[in-house]
């Protein structure tokens, strides 16, 4: 089973048609203990909250984020996806610290 994680953007429309598209932290987390995901793409901002805070001036969201999902894959290992994850986000920073995540879980 393929992961998709965004709040917005649809799998569909981005040749992942085929992924469960989860649009939450805890939606991810659902999918992934099932035991059955092999590969994920994950985005780093899953509201409108944390979109703008990159854009624009700060705010106070406190919703996770992809980069948490990592986290938890962090402490869950069994559950981390044996053909890779990658990152779809388009926010810079929150891109970087998930690729460096990423590169651990995988031992790189």
């Amino acid at each position: 089973m393929y992961l998709w994680l965004d709040d917005i953007r649809d799998p569909r429309k981005h040749g992942c048609g085929d992924y469960v598209w989860a649009k939450t932290y805890h939606e991810a987390i659902a999918v992934l203990q099932t035991g059955q995901v092999t590969t994920c793409s994950l985005d780093h901002d899953l509201n409108i909250e944390q979109t703008m805070q990159v854009w624009g001036p700060a705010t106070t969201s406190e919703e996770k984020t992809g980069y948490d999902v990592l986290r938890w894959l962090e402490q869950n290992p069994k559950f981390i996806p044996p053909d890779g994850i990658r990152v779809h986000s388009l926010n810079p920073s929150g891109r970087l610290r998930m690729e460096k995540l990423i590169e651990r879980l995988y031992g790189r």
